[in-house]
């Protein structure tokens, strides 16, 4: 009798099949994980590259920027890391705008900037068709982290 469950256990493992490598989830799992790091790698660029001294807010959020157009200290706007004049940010915007209506935009002053200048720059985004509009603000010294 032993000498038949030794044939039978190893008659079963005579046909039982190795492991299965299948490259086409392996391949699913290594593109998802890309793009992840992908985007994450940029999102730290945003907040770095600011160029204007925010003012401040206690009642600020963090929202994740669509387009962010900056006002520098010195009157010079700056879009997608490049000074632009007004006229050409108002077309550029047009066609963003024609492509996604809901895009958002954040505009960044530095807080130096006459108030005027800011609301000049925030008219002609809205004239070019921007309907959702946020202002960036830095949390103050000392304020609580939430």
């Amino acid at each position: 009798m032993p000498n038949g469950v030794l044939a039978r256990a190893s008659f079963g493992r005579a046909h039982r099949r190795g492991a299965r490598f299948e490259l086409i989830p392996m391949i699913d799992v290594f593109m998802i994980i890309t793009l992840f790091l992908m985007v994450m790698a940029f999102l730290p660029q945003i907040s770095e590259a600011l160029r204007a001294d925010l003012t401040s807010s206690r009642t600020g959020e963090k929202t994740p920027p669509s387009v962010l157009v900056q006002l520098t200290k010195e009157g010079t706007i700056m879009f997608q890391g490049h000074a632009i004049a007004p006229e050409v940010l108002e077309g550029r915007m047009k066609g963003l705008v024609a492509g996604k209506a809901d895009l958002a935009v954040i505009v960044a002053a530095d807080k130096q900037i006459p108030f005027e200048k800011v609301v000049g720059l925030i008219d002609r985004l809205k004239v070019a068709g921007v309907k959702r509009l946020a202002l960036a603000t830095a949390k103050p010294h000392g304020a609580p982290q939430q």
